[in-house]
């Protein structure tokens, strides 16, 4: 069981001497440490809660990289617990992308951890490119993939031109604006109105989840502004969340979503221009979980 083989004493080993654990290391920061220790108890979703707003804070501190590195490392750990695998690996880059030679040790940890680090740490040697392509301001359609189960299906997101800054809608009259797969678009606003009208894009994505799986959606920011998540599932007994990251290396966690009803859960987040990944997650026990994803976004 992945909670119990992670609810254990973790240690770092780290290749270099220049960050060695030792005696002389300095006093790890209390919010990682309290991270760590929930990670260990296998208190994973506080795990998350502590180690993003740790590491959210300890990114803005160029002398605490390896406080940083750690906070990403364990959240990765927490992740893997709670059968996250692609945000594990995400946070598995960020902390290889601050101490490139770190490592763990196989006595410490259970395979599947390795294995997922190791994977991760590949790919941050080989600095892959996102396999979807740069989206840039364009007034033309670009599609991403919208990972399904390995279903391959694709939802088309919208570029908006120049056309966009002047508060043109999507669709003729402010019409909604249907796409293929399981997304729609909706612009917002409308320029025969006189009163104040949120601009915002509304994005919908509807779908099924298995157990302990994600689903990431691409959404294009076309100006900095607030993006509004909420997610909804007809089950009062299940639990699905919402995780904003950016869509490029090193992938960073920006906000995480908080439930507002026992079917109800949502994300505020400031954003700027940028594509991110809008994930859907059900780590409910259920083992197909319905949901609707709506997203608004400047």
């Amino acid at each position: 069981m992945v909670r119990r083989a992670l609810a254990v004493a973790v240690t770092v080993a780290l290749l270099s001497g220049a960050h060695d654990l030792g005696a002389q290391a300095p006093k790890p920061d209390p919010d990682v440490a309290a991270g760590i220790q929930q990670v260990e108890e296998g208190d994973f979703d506080a795990a998350i809660l502590t180690l993003d707003n740790a590491a959210r804070r300890l990114a803005a501190d160029p002398t605490r990289v390896r406080d940083l590195s750690q906070a990403y490392l364990y959240l990765g750990i927490a992740y893997v617990g709670k059968g996250h695998e692609a945000a594990a690996k995400a946070k598995f880059r960020e902390a290889v992308s601050r101490i490139k030679d770190l490592s763990l040790s196989p006595d410490k940890f259970p395979p599947k951890v390795i294995d997922l680090f190791e994977a991760a740490r590949d790919e941050a040697s080989r600095a892959l490119p996102d396999p979807a392509p740069a989206v840039k301001p364009a007034a033309k359609p670009q599609e991403a993939s919208a990972k399904k189960g390995g279903s391959g299906k694709t939802v088309l997101l919208v570029a908006l031109g120049g056309a966009a800054a002047g508060g043109v809608a999507l669709a003729a009259k402010g019409s909604d604006s249907s796409r293929p797969g399981t997304g729609t678009t909706t612009n917002n606003s409308s320029s025969n109105n006189t009163t104040p009208t949120d601009n915002r894009t509304l994005e919908t994505f509807t779908g099924s989840l298995p157990n302990g799986e994600q689903r990431p959606y691409r959404v294009v920011v076309q100006f900095a502004g607030l993006l509004e998540a909420q997610i909804s599932w007809p089950d009062p007994n299940a639990e699905c969340g919402i995780i904003l990251q950016e869509a490029d290396p090193p992938y960073t966690t920006v906000a995480n979503s908080r439930a507002t009803s026992s079917t109800s859960a949502q994300l505020l987040s400031s954003v700027t221009p940028k594509t991110y990944l809008v994930i859907a997650s059900n780590y409910s026990g259920r083992a197909v979980l319905n949901f609707t994803l709506n997203v608004k976004h400047p």
